[in-house]
């Protein structure tokens, strides 16, 4: 028997062997695709628009504590990992040598929810000693899953002419980080970061973002997951096999990419490709992109996790096993 699906990932290269089609799930006649992130993490969590989605894992917590509202159900695939050290971002006027240098100012972020900057909250508290209660938050739009935040945490809107819930509008953010409204600022967006880049008025929050992004592997173990693959849970209960074939699937796309990848005449517009993966294999080690329930992708959930509920994003701290399908552990 042939299902018919659809699937929405991030158009990245681990994905691209199933959004051409070379790479299908068995017994699934799949519609795959390409979504740009926010769009794809708010059309599913609001309309449930796909049967598989890859999705935002701070939102996907927060779903998991109403399921009849948010009926679906992750599989431990995480096609986007991200060191986030590099996406925070100064004003070059205040006086911010360090993340704790943040306590008593204000900080911008694209949403409470946003795993990005869960991340980095969690890291600047964690990890550089920020009292994340001590900062005035200011967010650029909602969150994908309503929650209600502890009041311990100062959050407001981004003022400016988007109010504060601009989706794909990053402006608001940009103009109060460039003209010293906002002492810092986390945000994913590469826009930003080519425009920080390029500025005189901003600047990166660790002067050698790549080595603390190093170290705090080093002293961790954690390579920072930013997605997982959601499924419908309609879709489960009527053809639970359909699990296991996404999962494959999505490791076969991967593997096909790693192999692609791993020819030192691999087509990237990095001069120095070959080298990057290089070195990012003698530090991530050989098993950097592994899918499922591993010790390694184990840790960095539980950090997650930990993060997410000091941060009022879920009820409790979850267990690994209770986020994903029955039969990954």
């Amino acid at each position: 028997m042939t299902i018919e699906l659809t699937i929405a990932c991030g158009d990245r290269d681990l994905n691209r062997a199933l959004l051409t089609g070379e790479v299908e799930p068995d017994g699934v006649d799949a519609t795959t695709t390409p979504v740009y992130p926010s769009n794809r993490h708010r059309r599913f969590f609001a309309d449930r628009e796909f049967d598989a989605c890859e999705v935002s894992l701070a939102s996907y917590l927060s779903s998991r504590a109403r399921p009849d509202e948010y009926p679906f159900t992750a599989i431990p695939v995480f096609p986007a990992k991200r060191f986030r050290h590099s996406f925070f971002y100064k004003h070059a006027d205040a006086d911010v040598d360090g993340p704790a240098d943040l306590a008593g100012k204000a900080v911008g972020v694209s949403s409470w929810q946003t795993t990005a900057n869960v991340w980095m909250r969690g890291i600047a508290g964690d990890f550089y000693g920020l009292d994340l209660e001590s900062v005035t938050w200011y967010r650029r739009k909602g969150d994908d899953v309503p929650i209600d935040v502890p009041d311990r945490f100062d959050i407001r809107p981004v003022p400016g002419e988007h109010g504060g819930d601009a989706v794909a509008e990053r402006e608001d953010l940009k103009r109060a980080l460039f003209e010293g409204e906002l002492a810092a600022a986390m945000d994913p967006a590469g826009s930003l970061f080519w425009d920080v880049a390029d500025s005189e008025r901003a600047e990166f929050v660790f002067d050698d973002p790549l080595a603390a992004e190093r170290e705090y592997f080093a002293e961790t173990g954690v390579h920072p997951p930013m997605h997982a693959v959601a499924i419908r849970d309609e879709v489960l209960d009527d053809h639970p096999w359909v699990a296991t074939e996404i999962f494959d699937a999505f490791c076969e796309s991967r593997d096909a990419c790693l192999e692609r990848n791993g020819s030192p005449s691999a087509n990237a517009s990095l001069t120095w490709a070959h080298l990057h993966l290089l070195e990012q294999r003698r530090i991530l080690g050989e098993d950097a992109w592994e899918y499922g329930l591993t010790d390694r992708n184990r840790r960095g959930l539980v950090k997650f996790v930990e993060y997410a509920h000091d941060q009022g994003l879920i009820p409790r701290p979850y267990d690994v096993e209770e986020l994903f399908v029955d039969g990954f552990a």
